[in-house]
């Protein structure tokens, strides 16, 4: 398996993070169709599986996306 270079992690991590949080503060509008739901929860639960196999600290990257929907909520 090629290694990948560390700022393609970094980047890529960032990037599923972002749309994770983006897709948990969606879930949160009580008007979305069960449809809506479903997808926005597919991102998660991808974006998830994609960082576990791509991160060494799994567990880290949770919560960063816990800080990061934190401080959305905040603004």
């Amino acid at each position: 398996m090629p290694k990948v270079p560390s700022d393609v992690i970094h980047a890529r991590a960032k990037s599923w993070r972002r749309e994770i949080v983006q897709a948990r503060i969606k879930l949160v509008d009580e008007g979305l169709t069960y449809n809506q739901r479903r997808e926005l929860w597919q991102v998660v639960d991808c974006r998830e599986w994609c960082l576990k196999m791509l991160v060494q600290d799994f567990p880290g990257e949770l919560e960063r996306i816990d800080r990061e929907i934190e401080h959305e909520l905040r603004r």
